[in-house]
């Protein structure tokens, strides 16, 4: 048997673990610059709230307090994940992290009458210890998993074996074919021009039809529906990232080079945070800018630079001097940007980079010694702090001290009360 254990809602659960007077209440987690709906709570579901939905949409109903809309918090999100995860691998011999709140579980070995018991156990540490509403599929394959944890959100149940033979049929023909793990957009339209609408429809077909209409992952999945596990996934349960990114939209096309070095030595803060939290260094890091495409009479740009460190870094004073003089490089007087972002990659683990030939070994350790002191004493003063404590000054913009830590636009931001909230 293999579980997939599904975290509800998660974003706005996060939310609500840290902030229990919101259970009950409708309320939306949206998304970089609060442009579009990321998460909803079951009650935003009921009132019509759709996934991806541009907030300006559900402005009436933020500003009139009927949903409460929060400005997302991944740092957060990230916590309560690794958090969870780890309450999943307590249980199993073995998991595979798919998402940052999906998990499949491997059951091998486990007797079938203890499956159930195991899924509640589970369902009760991940609330009791985190206050995370989880909800568990247990299948023969991973795709019928999904199709079990997705029936038991929708149910209300925490945990649910899959069904077989003629009751595994009759719950196929009640799913559309877009429901179906790997199925999108455009497949579905392709199917449905082919009299494919649920997934029982596909469920039936031969499976030379599959394959032909389908390729070969059509053809796993539809193995994968009648029992035959052939799905394989990257174990990707680990802290360490191999890159991570910080980008932004910004509220209007921008061209004035002292505020996007303020937003790139911003990312590179809160990225390199990010970097000294999982114990890595980072090898590269590439900043690049966007205009807007919708600016069609000015022509799209999308400029980026790259720098290679001889020795892996985690400082965020040496990440952000080499993200200015990559904006330097790319930054064009004149030509207005819509987006900025900062990434950083070759990401190993601090243990494992060892020194250069060439340097000094004594002088070497006490530099870095020193700049792991430094950056540990900065990310413990912000610990906690949404708007952090202590900052670099290449994050200040003249005449804005503040200016919002490139967190969020804040949805409506003329007015002194946007009607959305921020966490942290």
């Amino acid at each position: 048997m293999i579980g997939l254990a599904d975290c509800n809602n998660f974003f706005v659960s996060c939310e609500r673990s840290i902030d229990p007077s919101l259970d009950g209440v409708a309320m939306v987690v949206l998304s970089n610059n609060d442009g579009c709906v990321v998460a909803r709570s079951n009650e935003s579901k009921k009132m019509g709230v759709k996934m991806g939905q541009p907030a300006f949409e559900i402005r009436d109903l933020i500003y009139s307090g009927k949903i409460v809309a929060y400005s997302g918090n991944h740092r957060l999100y990230r916590e309560k994940s690794l958090k969870v995860h780890d309450i999943f691998r307590r249980f199993v011999p073995f998991t595979i992290d798919y998402s940052v709140d999906e998990s499949f579980l491997d059951m091998s070995g486990i007797p079938d009458a203890m499956i159930t018991e195991i899924g509640n156990a589970i369902c009760e540490a991940c609330w009791k210890e985190e206050r995370i509403p989880v909800t568990l599929g247990f299948a023969s394959t991973k795709t019928l998993a999904k199709i079990a944890a997705e029936t038991g959100k929708k149910r209300g149940e925490k945990v649910v074996t899959g069904a077989e033979g003629d009751r595994l049929e009759a719950l196929l023909d009640t799913l559309g074919i877009g429901e179906l793990w790997g199925v999108g957009r455009r497949l579905s339209k392709r199917l449905y021009a082919k009299g494919v609408f649920t997934i029982g429809d596909l469920y039936r077909k031969p499976l030379v039809w599959v394959r032909s209409e389908m390729g070969v992952h059509g053809e796993r999945s539809w193995r994968e529906l009648h029992g035959e596990s052939c799905i394989e996934l990257d174990y990707v349960s680990r802290k360490m990232q191999d890159s991570i990114s910080e980008t932004r939209t910004f509220p209007e096309d921008i061209d004035d080079f002292d505020y996007l070095r303020a937003r790139i030595a911003i990312y590179c803060a809160h990225v390199s945070r990010r970097l000294r939290a999982m114990d890595g260094v980072c090898g590269e890091l590439k900043v690049f800018l966007r205009t807007n495409r919708f600016h069609t009479e000015r022509g799209y740009q999308a400029p980026e630079a790259t720098v290679v460190f001889t020795d892996p870094i985690d400082d965020a004073a040496e990440l952000t001097s080499a993200a200015v003089k990559c904006l330097e490089n790319i930054f064009t007087p004149g030509v207005r940007y819509k987006r900025a972002g900062v990434v950083l990659s070759r990401i190993v683990p601090c243990g494992s980079v060892s020194i250069s030939l060439f340097d000094d070994v004594e002088k070497a350790d006490a530099r870095i010694k020193k700049s792991r002191n430094l950056m540990k004493t900065i990310d413990g003063l912000n610990f906690g702090n949404y708007n952090h404590v202590v900052k670099l000054a290449s994050q200040l913009t003249a005449g804005q001290s503040g200016h919002n830590d490139g967190y969020s636009s804040s949805f409506g931001a003329p007015l002194p009360d946007s009607g959305v909230r921020s966490s942290g």
